[in-house]
């Protein structure tokens, strides 16, 4: 247990006290649970939280920018041309996967979050409380991509193929984006990608190259 809470150092019972202004004899004697220490009862209790119900990294802000833009482009989308159509979806997730993707990438709870499931699903000797944790959290993270997805999947007129669901989805494309997020060289985090088979000159981001790609494969246009 204390390789996977090691990453939460700087996480102290002290501090939490200090922050929420309490008492400090009564927060001890709250958290003095088992044989450990109180502070090793605060850190596996924070470790939980974290696990369970994991930031869903710029899902929010990423759900109202592609609000935006699809006001955007609801004349292309509403086109009975089906390569305007087409178009108009790619840039769309040409837009929305940098933005999501950046979101991710730059933030600090996303990678303790996987610090602390990489030290989890490494260990033999992990408290089945914390796998416990470590999966509920994953099931909120997917289920929470899959009702977006479905939103916009949605409102542009696309619809799974058959054989597929959205929680597969959903979990193929938040896969793709935490692999390549957590690429410590530029090389595999590329975001300047002019594509030559577009008519549109704007770079797109290796994530949103490849997220285009599940999209086309894993939906059809509704009929």
């Amino acid at each position: 247990m204390s390789g996977v809470e090691s990453g939460l150092d700087a996480v102290t019972l002290d501090g939490a006290i200090l922050d929420a202004d309490v008492p400090r004899g009564m927060s001890y004697k709250i958290w003095r649970i088992g044989d450990g220490t109180p502070q090793d009862a605060f850190r596996h209790a924070a470790v939980l939280d974290i696990l369970s119900i994991p930031a869903v990294a710029g899902l929010p802000a990423t759900r109202e920018f592609t609000t935006t833009e699809l006001a955007a482009r609801a004349d292309a989308l509403a086109s009975g041309d089906l390569d305007v159509r087409r178009a108009a979806v790619s840039e769309l997730i040409r837009v929305v996967g940098e933005f999501n993707h950046i979101a991710l990438a730059n933030s600090a709870n996303w990678r303790i979050y996987t610090a602390l499931r990489t030290a989890a699903v490494t260990r033999s000797d992990v408290d089945p409380a914390i796998v416990a944790a470590l999966d509920a959290g994953e099931v909120f993270l997917i289920e929470q991509y899959a009702d977006f997805y479905t939103e916009i999947s949605d409102t542009v007129g696309l619809e799974l193929k058959p054989g597929f669901d959205m929680l597969e989805f959903s979990s193929a494309a938040y896969s793709l984006n935490e692999g390549i997020s957590m690429r410590l060289g530029d090389s595999y985090r590329r975001d300047k990608i002019v594509r030559k088979d577009t008519t549109n000159s704007e770079p797109w981001t290796l994530f949103a190259i490849a997220l285009e790609g599940l999209v086309f494969h894993f939906f059809d246009w509704k009929k």
